[in-house]
């Protein structure tokens, strides 16, 4: 199994059969992974969010992580933190989207940082990519600066969102990725 690590962090895309358990028992997901149990299962709106995941990973298995859930586990507590979510392979203009979401009690660490920025990284490995997207409603505010503090610079407005692009010609650190 792919893995993106941190020195805080380990980062892995869900196959179809550990995003299929975190729909039905997000529990048994962690379990299934050998991850401290959170006691909590995912809301209704990552659900929804989830299964549109779900559909991409089924019909993309060779390139899964391309349109699946990424989940970031702090080491120290081997605990699901947050998620990353690519939303598919790259386009004819070699743009792939990312969004994400850290849990509210691990904020304000760099966790998201480091994530969101290794991810780039790993996306940038694939030669079709030139750019990674985001998108941040005009309010969040404490995510527009997430995006500038990894290096992403604003490139257009929506009636709803900021959007921002990181190119793959300015790099990034290097990372650990492990495959097994």
């Amino acid at each position: 199994m792919l893995k993106i690590n941190t020195g805080r962090l380990s980062i892995l895309p869900l196959d179809e059969y550990n995003l299929e358990l975190s729909i039905n028992d997000f529990n048994k997901m962690e379990k299934n992974l050998g991850l401290t149990i959170t006691e909590k299962n995912i809301g209704t709106r990552e659900k929804d969010v989830f299964k549109i995941r779900l559909k991409g990973v089924k019909n993309n298995p060779i390139n899964y992580m391309w349109y699946t859930t990424w989940i970031i586990i702090l080491k120290s507590e081997n605990r699901i933190v947050g998620h990353i979510m690519l939303k598919g392979y790259p386009n004819e203009n070699g743009e792939v989207i990312i969004g994400y979401y850290m849990q509210e009690k691990y904020r304000g660490r760099g966790y998201m940082s480091e994530a969101v920025k290794e991810i780039c990284n790993w996306a940038f490995l694939n030669d079709d990519v030139r750019y990674v997207i985001a998108d941040t409603l005009k309010d969040n505010i404490i995510s527009q600066k997430l995006l500038q503090k990894i290096g992403m610079v604003f490139y257009k407005e929506d009636d709803e969102c900021f959007w921002w692009k990181f190119n793959s010609e300015y790099g990034v650190q290097s990372t650990e990725y492990n495959e097994g």
